[in-house]
């Protein structure tokens, strides 16, 4: 994972791609009911964009057909831990 130009500490930063980690696996594995963490190759956070690089095609579909579900919960947790990103967006590579 790797964030930039969030303006936090290294630690900061850490813990928000954690939860952006976790939070479009298990919204995966719920909505899907496929476990895609060896299908992630990379997850880049650059100021409100998301970058999923994954090695499945038909994943980089899935992924953008429940897009709005992940961004939502992405941005509740992110808000539980007093951390508010505007206009967040997800791409797929």
């Amino acid at each position: 994972l790797l964030l930039k130009s969030l303006g936090k500490t290294w630690k900061q930063n850490q813990v928000i791609a954690s939860i952006i980690y976790k939070s479009i696996k298990d919204d995966f594995l719920e909505l899907k009911k496929i476990d895609i963490t060896s299908y992630i190759i990379s997850i880049q956070v650059r100021d409100n964009i998301i970058i999923v690089k994954t090695n499945k095609p038909i994943l980089n579909s899935e992924i953008k057909h429940i897009e709005g579900i992940i961004i939502k919960n992405i941005l509740q947790k992110l808000e539980n831990i007093w951390i508010h990103i505007k206009n967040l967006e997800l791409f797929i590579k």
